[in-house]
């Protein structure tokens, strides 16, 4: 049960981690200009590049949270079964 809290705790810090990288990743966006002569052609690449990291950030940030709440989830669901047995069995052993 500890391992199953622990690691949702691990995929919510990878989460975070993610959500500070698209949030970097998303002040990244640059103007044509700032390419100097360059301009337009690289700049479209760049910004398709930078929206492609921003979007795989995203991604990575909800399937991460997904999995920690998958495994609050199933920590929840073995505690309440661990409980509910435990009551059972406390119930059979009680003379009426």
């Amino acid at each position: 049960m500890e391992a199953l809290t622990k690691d949702a705790k691990r995929w919510d810090d990878t989460a975070s981690m993610l959500q500070t990288a698209k949030g970097d990743c998303a002040d990244m966006t640059l103007r044509a200009q700032d390419f100097s002569f360059m301009g337009g052609d690289v700049h479209k690449q760049y910004e398709q590049v930078r929206s492609f990291m921003e979007d795989y950030l995203r991604d990575g940030e909800r399937e991460t949270s997904g999995a920690a709440d998958a495994l609050r989830k199933v920590h929840n669901t073995y505690q309440g079964s661990d409980d509910d047995a435990k009551s059972r069995l406390k119930s059979a052993w009680e003379w009426q």
